[in-house]
Protein backbone atom coordinates (compact mmCIF):
# COMPACT_ATOMS: atom_id res chain seq x y z
CA UNK A 1 0.00 0.00 0.00
CA UNK A 2 3.21 2.48 0.69
CA UNK A 3 3.58 2.83 -3.21
CA UNK A 4 0.04 3.48 -4.04
CA UNK A 5 -0.01 6.57 -1.21
CA UNK A 6 3.52 7.33 -3.01
CA UNK A 7 1.43 7.32 -6.45
CA UNK A 8 -1.35 9.54 -4.52
CA UNK A 9 1.19 12.05 -2.98
CA UNK A 10 2.70 12.57 -6.89
CA UNK A 11 -0.54 12.56 -8.67
CA UNK A 12 -1.45 15.65 -6.42
CA UNK A 13 1.38 17.14 -6.89
CA UNK A 14 1.55 17.37 -10.69
CA UNK A 15 -2.28 18.51 -10.34
CA UNK A 16 -1.67 21.33 -8.04
CA UNK A 17 1.71 22.37 -9.61
CA UNK A 18 -0.12 22.15 -13.06
CA UNK A 19 -2.84 23.98 -12.03
CA UNK A 20 -0.29 26.58 -10.89
CA UNK A 21 1.56 26.84 -14.21
CA UNK A 22 -1.73 27.15 -16.17
CA UNK A 23 -2.96 29.88 -13.90
CA UNK A 24 0.20 31.61 -13.57
CA UNK A 25 0.79 31.04 -17.81
CA UNK A 26 -2.71 32.44 -18.93
CA UNK A 27 -3.08 35.23 -17.10
CA UNK A 28 0.42 36.58 -16.84
CA UNK A 29 1.27 39.26 -19.44
CA UNK A 30 4.07 36.73 -20.81
CA UNK A 31 2.99 36.28 -23.94
CA UNK A 32 5.49 32.89 -23.67
CA UNK A 33 3.57 29.45 -24.10
CA UNK A 34 6.23 27.18 -22.14
CA UNK A 35 4.40 27.83 -18.72
CA UNK A 36 0.97 26.87 -20.38
CA UNK A 37 2.41 24.04 -21.86
CA UNK A 38 4.39 22.85 -18.92
CA UNK A 39 1.17 23.37 -17.08
CA UNK A 40 -1.08 21.34 -18.93
CA UNK A 41 1.07 18.67 -18.89
CA UNK A 42 1.74 18.23 -15.32
CA UNK A 43 -2.01 18.68 -15.17
CA UNK A 44 -2.77 15.72 -17.57
CA UNK A 45 0.26 13.53 -16.08
CA UNK A 46 -1.77 13.67 -12.45
CA UNK A 47 -5.48 13.43 -13.94
CA UNK A 48 -4.23 10.28 -15.61
CA UNK A 49 -1.90 8.87 -12.86
CA UNK A 50 -5.40 9.37 -10.39
CA UNK A 51 -7.53 7.84 -12.84
CA UNK A 52 -5.04 4.48 -13.04
CA UNK A 53 -4.92 4.66 -9.41
CA UNK A 54 -8.21 4.42 -8.87
CA UNK A 55 -8.83 1.94 -10.96
CA UNK A 56 -6.02 -0.02 -9.68
CA UNK A 57 -7.84 0.25 -5.66
CA UNK A 58 -11.05 -0.63 -7.26
CA UNK A 59 -9.48 -3.46 -9.09
CA UNK A 60 -7.85 -4.56 -5.62
CA UNK A 61 -10.79 -4.15 -3.31
CA UNK A 62 -13.12 -6.47 -5.61
CA UNK A 63 -10.11 -9.22 -5.82
CA UNK A 64 -9.91 -8.41 -1.98
CA UNK A 65 -13.80 -9.45 -1.95
CA UNK A 66 -13.29 -12.43 -3.74
CA UNK A 67 -11.00 -13.83 -1.38
CA UNK A 68 -12.52 -13.03 1.26
CA UNK A 69 -15.84 -14.79 0.21
CA UNK A 70 -13.87 -18.04 -0.39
Amino acid sequence: MQHGMTGVIFAVVCILLGAAFLYDGVSGRDLSQLETIAGATLLSVGVVSSVLLLRGWIKWKRELGKYREG
